[in-house]
This record gives structure tokens, C-alpha cells and sequence, in this order.
């Protein structure tokens, strides 16, 4: 399809005399008025906006159409047959090209409604002699729906859309258009409008850090930036962990609490004691409540991943402990970790650590590094952890027991922590690439850590769904090939570390973290 020219219209117009204008003027044919609804759809981070892409689900006196739309040109790159709302999931649309799509795109994410439009259209065709149709105008009204059911005109237009192998004939109806009935095209606004209309702007959440600091800034001030940016991130995916509406709000809501708890940690000194302590001491509760469901969840997005991997003969016996899974997911969300976040507790944590972050900052802080620049701070504190990082991986060997490392693979996320809350205060290239090669370390610890506590848990399962009556001969085997694979993983990935941790501790990446993080007046921060 090519790219539709779009002519406002005044709010004021009626569609039906400009039907009639039109018709007579440009000797068109006129179809009745078409009524219908679209409502658009994305992810919560906006993954398919990302992708220049916006999805449509139209819905009509003759069912439904769920459309894959490009942004730029309105192109229709896949569509089907299906209300999209009854599919939480893209994996819940029947196989066909759409949802193929989709999952690329959304991989985990469940589709959000965005914004319902009612639409009232006419349609005008230009036919040649033989009566095939040349060009197509649209004469459309909009109007948002909001949760009331209450509508509120948005806009009228008149849309071109050129058909292919007639672009001369679009070319003469342009033409007209703009001679005739002073008619000039614009881009298509719609989305944008009606996401405005809702209250939303595209791409306005990213789980990523991007936190504009300057070298000569308070270390408080600065780091209470950071904070109260990790805040509006566990905010803003409070409700969809409580809804569970798809893993990844507890994903993020649990990095932006990680986040939180590390920089309390590694940059205590930029705040009181007492209020480190009591703050402390809260958050490590919000992790811990955190910690069972997420864990839940990585079993079930790897599922079929496990399942892949055992033999082809024992993969339908491995369905009960999916099953077991789903159950005890739901089990711990809506019995421990949705009631809790609706609690006294955790409003209360809110409520005080708002009033922290808008405090305003003491004249004479008594902490030690609270009003020094935090450029100096940023290099110290970062270049410490990265000390801390060789010592305690340089200390591990082949016979080295899993909790080292465990703890190493800690402070690797406390490092990476620290150099994306001060990524502004560095060359954008060379923190990147230190990054790059933390995060190779990273993948290889997190590795093992996830095959090593997955060995624990699968025996556990085991041990729970005997007592439930789920456990069965053939559900037993299949779990043991799946623990020889886990375990044979985890093998492998040890196997692993000293290489990648001799990559990370190479004299060529030690220069580089020398240059980006050693303290340049070691004196003023000890």
C-alpha cells in the first residue's frame, strides 16, 4: 500500500456535505457510512513504537481485523482475522505471519490498550470505464472513547490513499484537491493526537538509566537524583506487578529496588547513618519479598528453552512441572507479594521515602561525602568496587566453592550499578565499552548462578509435587534429564569463568578502567 496524503479538516465541517461536494465535483462514487472502532495497542515499555511500528485492532459490524501498521507510511505489514483483545500474549494469536511478528517484538510482553477511537466513515471511489477503481478518498471523524464510555471529538479529515498502478490518477485528485477546494496535505497526526487525547506519550518509559549529572554537582544532590529516578521507575510498574499482568513489571520494579539498595550501600557515605539504616533496612524487605514469584517467573520464560533440551521422547512429561509452576507463580503473587505491595508496610516505605527525596538538602551535612563534587565521589566509590571485583575473582580457582562465586558475581552488579548512575560524568565510548566488558563477566556468573539455584529448585519441585499427587514415573524422568542438563550446564559454565575473568582483568581493560575511574585526587576522598 502506498502512503496515504492526509487534508484536515475543520472540526466544525460536515462529512456529509463534503461527500456531496466531492462526489459531484470530482465525479466520485459514494459508499454509506462506515461505523467502527480502533483501539491501538503497545507494550508498556513501548517496544513496538520502537520499532516503527503500531498495531490496530479494528472492529466492526462484521467482526474484527488486528492490524501490524508501519508508522511512517501506514503500510500494513501483517494482519488477521482476531480481535486481539481476547489474546493476552502474541503467542495466544493463532500461527500466522502477525503473530510471528509480534513475538519478535514483544518476546514476554503482554499488549496494553492504549486509546479507543470511534470512527465514522465515508468512502469515495474514482472508477475508470471499465469499472475498476483508480484512487479511494476517506472521509473520517474520530473521536476518543475514554473509560467512561464518553466520547470526545478528536478530528476530521480527509485521507487519499492511492492504489498501486494508478498514481497518476492519485496525482489528479492532489491536484484538484488543492486547486479547487484549497486543500493542503499534512502528516498523519492521529496516533500522536490520540495518545495525547489519553493522557500518554510514546516512549515515555524506559527501564534504562539516563540521568544527566554534572561533575561539579553535591554528591547528595546527585545521588538523590539517581534515587528519586529509580523510584518513578518501581512506581511506575507497581500496578502492573500487582496485576500480574506480564513478568517484566516485576523485572524492572525489582532492578529499580536492587538499584536502590545498592547505591545505598556503596555510597553510604553521602547520606546520615540513621537514615541509611532505617532505609536500608526496608528496601532489603521489598527485595526479599520479591525474590520467590521472580524466580518463578525466569522458570517459565526458560520453560521451553528446558524443554528443548531433554530428549525428544521424555518433552511431553515434562508439562506437569510447567503446570506446577504456573500454579506456585500464582500462588506466591497473589497470597505473599500483591497483598504486601497493597499494604501498610510498603505505603508507608513510599510515603517516607518521597518525603526524603524532596527534602531539601542540609547547608552543613554532617555525612562525610555529601557535599563533595560527585565526580570525585563517582571515581572513588566506582574505582573501590572495581578493586574489590579483581581481588575477590583473581582469589577463585577450580576448586573454589560456589559461593565465591556468588559473591563475586555481587559485586560485578554493584560495579555495573555504579557506572550506569554516573555514565554521564564519562566519555559516552569509554564507558560503553567498559561496560561491554563487565557485562561478558556478568552473563558468565549470572550463568551459573541460574543453572546452580535451578538444581536446587527442580529437586524441590520434585519433592512438592509427590506431596501433591502430581509426580509421576514418566514426569520423574523427564525432571532428571532435565537435571543432568542443568547440571551438565553448570559444569560448562565454570569451566568458562577463568577465561572470561582473564579477559576482564586483561592489562588493556585494567587501562581503561584506570583512566575512566581512578580517583584524580585520591586525598580529597578517603
Amino acid at each position: 500500500m502506498q502512503k496515504p496524503s492526509i487534508y484536515p479538516l475543520l472540526r466544525a465541517d460536515k462529512l456529509d456535505r463534503w461527500r456531496h461536494r466531492l462526489s459531484n465535483d470530482l465525479k466520485l462514487d459514494s459508499d454509506a457510512a462506515q461505523r467502527c472502532e480502533v483501539t491501538y495497542y503497545d507494550s508498556f515499555d513501548w517496544r513496538l513504537y520502537a520499532a516503527g511500528k503500531s498495531l490496530q485492532c479494528l472492529r466492526g459490524p462484521h467482526g474484527a481485523e488486528t492490524r501490524l501498521v508501519d508508522i511512517s507510511d501506514q503500510s500494513v505489514t501483517a494482519s488477521l482475522a482476531v480481535d486481539v483483545a481476547d489474546a493476552r500474549f502474541a503467542s495466544s494469536l493463532p500461527d500466522s505471519a502477525l503473530r510471528a511478528r509480534l513475538e519478535r517484538l514483544l518476546e514476554m510482553r503482554t499488549l496494553l490498550p492504549l486509546v479507543t477511537l470511534k470512527v465514522v466513515r465515508y468512502c469515495l471511489r474514482q472508477e475508470d470505464a471499465e469499472g475498476k477503481t483508480r484512487a479511494r478518498l476517506y472521509l473520517e471523524s474520530f473521536s476518543r472513547v475514554d473509560g467512561t464510555g464518553k466520547r470526545r471529538l478528536l478530528q476530521k479529515r480527509l485521507r487519499l490513499q492511492p492504489l498501486r498502478g494508478y498514481q497518476k490518477a492519485a496525482d489528479g485528485l492532489r491536484r484538484k484537491l488543492a486547486q479547487r477546494h484549497q486543500l493542503e496535505a499534512i502528516d498523519d497526526q492521529l496516533f500522536a493526537q490520540a495518545l495525547t487525547a489519553a493522557g500518554k506519550q510514546a516512549g515515555d518509559y524506559s527501564s534504562s538509566l539516563a540521568i544527566d549529572l554534572q561533575p561539579g554537582m553535591r554528591a547528595d544532590a546527585a545521588v538523590r537524583r539517581v534515587l528519586s529516578e529509580l523510584f518513578a521507575t518501581m512506581k511506575a510498574n507497581e500496578a502492573g506487578v500487582i496485576a500480574d499482568l506480564d513478568s517484566e513489571f516485576l523485572h524492572d520494579f525489582r532492578v529499580a529496588v536492587r538499584r536502590t539498595r545498592s547505591a545505598l550501600g556503596e555510597l553510604k557515605r553521602v547520606f546520615p547513618p540513621a537514615t541509611l539504616q532505617r532505609f536500608r533496612r526496608e528496601f532489603a524487605w521489598l527485595g526479599s519479598l520479591t525474590g520467590n514469584v521472580r524466580d518463578l517467573d525466569v522458570y517459565l520464560l526458560k520453560f521451553d528453552i528446558y524443554k528443548n533440551a531433554i530428549p525428544a521422547g521424555l518433552r511431553e512429561d515434562l508439562e506437569p512441572l510447567r503446570a506446577f509452576l504456573h500454579y506456585k507463580q500464582h500462588a506466591e503473587h497473589t497470597q505473599q507479594l500483591a497483598p504486601q505491595l497493597r499494604g501498610s508496610r510498603y505505603r508507608k516505605l513510599k510515603q517516607q521515602w518521597q518525603r526524603f527525596l524532596d527534602a531539601p538538602l542540609a547547608k552543613r551535612p554532617t555525612a562525610r561525602d555529601a557535599a563533595k563534587p560527585v565526580g570525585l565521589v563517582a571515581h572513588h566509590r566506582t574505582w573501590r568496587v572495581y578493586k574489590r571485583v579483581l581481588k575477590e575473582g583473581a582469589a577463585i580457582t577450580p576448586d573454589s566453592p560456589h559461593p565465591e562465586l556468588h559473591e563475586l558475581r555481587k559485586s560485578c552488579k554493584r560495579l555495573r550499578y555504579l557506572m550506569e548512575f554516573f555514565q554521564s560524568l564519562y566519555p559516552p565510548r569509554g564507558i560503553r565499552a567498559a561496560i561491554k566488558e563487565l557485562k561478558q563477566l556478568q552473563d558468565n556468573l549470572g550463568d551459573f548462578q541460574d543453572a546452580d539455584v535451578q538444581i536446587g529448585a527442580l529437586k524441590g519441585f520434585a519433592m512438592e509435587m509427590r506431596r501433591r499427587g502430581e509426580y509421576t514415573a514418566a514426569t520423574g524422568k523427564a525432571m532428571d534429564a532435565l537435571l543432568a542438563v542443568l547440571e551438565s550446564r553448570l559444569h560448562r559454565v565454570r569451566a568458562e569463568f577463568e577465561s572470561r575473568f582473564e579477559l576482564f582483568a586483561s592489562d588493556t581493560n585494567r587501562a581503561r578502567f584506570k583512566h575512566l575511574f581512578h580517583p584524580r585526587e585520591e586525598a580529597d576522598i578517603a
